[in-house]
């Protein structure tokens, strides 16, 4: 009995002991705070773990952390601050209602590559195995490749492209076959074995993959809601964020949508009824170059990435002609929708200037004198890459159309490399012996990117004159930074 009394006892006094314990507990009352460091300086995309001192040292304490602009930086429950965009801010570290503390966060532009000079000569170099970054065949043999672009480039390293696939009836290009294969060395010519397939979408003329840092997946950035023009998806005014997934099928676009029909320039002009919007990001120095056209003028608008993506979306409204295609049991149509999308021209631009197209020229040196067949953004410097069709038919001598040229500009359009010509593209010696296709040959010029101090430059061959299944990629890879 007594036994029993002992235990009752020691159970209603641990009882009493949880009950006046927990939430009744006083608040730890702490003799200091202060956040180290106490202050930072960030480039735009930077993150900073910051750190809550204390006294008296207990653990598991949690402070509440909050920035007074989220628009400058952010920082989560850890105290890790992120910088969104230029200017200053106060990360403040919070316990209870005595304790504060705070770090001073600068933000400033993030800092992009300015390289002393830029070697043009290695563009007069003549074609060689040594310069040839990849020759993979096509994934649609019959049609030639629009773009290409690569985040890794090791050999194991995917490169992703597109080829815009044609209607067996009416010949609409309604189709963008988006694939991508692992790097091979010369003279491989397994075909692709992913691709992704984006329906009347555009013409897939510029595409750029990002490599997330966030989920670790890889996203490819192309034009979507193309109307069409004759036979091509062309005069878009979005760009698409979309995962990519082989053997995955789109209708019209997918993913996160980004809308440019205006912007206003330096000057102040306005310019509207943008069409055929395209980008090209540089991901590291966080720039979005997009490329528009009016008419008889090409536009090109350099953006602040991070800002272009802190875009609310909102409702634009899209009129737009497609179907007809025999493949497709459609009928030709034109529909007004209203879709989501980021507005990218609510934004001013970093830097913005136009190109425009002289008309009937034979002059070459002269800017769009040629096909326009890419652009490229790497830190303060945007890339023009053009060029015509070059074809030689046996017993008929050589159809020299093919120029290829490069120039380089600043973001308000200051030339920092002339129109300079690139020789490998219409190297016809060389270029029949490497891809082996006898005295029956035709080139192209198609896409550019620029990757740390290397040039990529894409060309396209296959036997002239004939629409054989035979059509082969190649980049060409050029060192062009002294």
């Amino acid at each position: 009995m007594k036994r029993f009394n002992h235990l009752l006892i020691l159970f209603f006094l641990a009882l009493f002991t949880a009950c006046t314990t927990g939430e009744n507990e006083p608040e730890i009352v702490l003799t200091s705070l202060r956040v180290e460091p106490r202050s930072i300086t960030l480039e735009v995309g930077g993150t900073k773990s910051l750190k809550a001192v204390y006294e008296p040292e207990i653990e598991d304490i949690l402070f509440t952390w909050s920035s007074t602009d989220v628009d400058v930086a952010r920082v989560t429950d850890e105290g890790v601050v992120t910088a969104l965009s230029e200017g200053s801010a106060q990360i403040i570290c919070k316990y209870g209602e005595g304790a504060s503390a705070r770090c001073a966060v600068q933000v400033v532009p993030k800092s992009v590559q300015k390289p002393t000079q830029i070697n043009v000569e290695s563009l007069a170099a003549p074609l060689s195995k040594s310069m040839i970054f990849s020759s993979r065949q096509l994934r649609y043999p019959g049609t030639v490749m629009q773009c290409f672009d690569f985040y890794d480039s090791s050999q194991n390293g995917y490169i992703y492209f597109t080829q815009c696939g044609a209607d067996a009836t009416t010949g609409n290009k309604w189709i963008v076959v988006a694939s991508r294969v692992k790097r091979g060395v010369y003279g491989d010519s397994t075909h692709s074995g992913e691709a992704m397939y984006l329906r009347w979408f555009g013409h897939g003329t510029i595409m750029c993959i990002e490599h997330s840092q966030t989920d670790g997946k890889d996203y490819i950035w192309v034009n979507t809601n193309g109307t069409l023009s004759g036979t091509s998806y062309t005069n878009q005014k979005t760009v698409s964020r979309i995962l990519y997934e082989p053997d995955k099928t789109y209708e019209h676009r997918a993913g996160e949508h980004f809308y440019l029909d205006s912007y206003r320039d330096s000057s102040g002009k306005t310019w509207s009824n943008l069409l055929d919007f395209q980008v090209n990001i540089d991901f590291k120095a966080r720039r979005m170059l997009a490329v528009c056209r009016t008419s008889g003028v090409r536009h090109l608008i350099v953006y602040d990435l991070d800002k272009v993506l802190a875009l609310k979306e909102q409702d634009v409204t899209l009129t737009r002609t497609w179907g007809g295609e025999g493949d497709t049991g459609t009928t030709k149509h034109t529909t007004t929708e209203t879709i989501k999308a980021r507005n990218v021209g609510s934004l001013t631009p970093i830097g913005s200037f136009t190109l425009k197209i002289p008309s009937g020229t034979t002059d070459f040196s002269q800017t769009h004198s040629t096909s326009y067949q890419g652009h490229a953004i790497a830190g303060d410097y945007i890339y023009w890459y053009e060029g015509n069709a070059y074809e030689k038919k046996s017993g008929s001598g050589i159809y020299d159309n093919s120029q290829a040229y490069l120039e380089v500009f600043d973001y308000t359009g200051k030339r920092i490399v002339p129109r300079t010509r690139v020789a490998a593209v219409s190297d016809i010696e060389n270029l029949t012996a490497l891809v082996n296709l006898n005295t029956n040959l035709y080139c192209e010029a198609e896409g550019v990117q620029v990757k740390g101090d290397k040039l990529y430059i894409g060309i396209v061959t296959h036997k002239a004159g004939m629409t054989s299944k035979n059509r082969v990629a190649t980049i060409l890879e050029y060192t062009i930074f002294k």
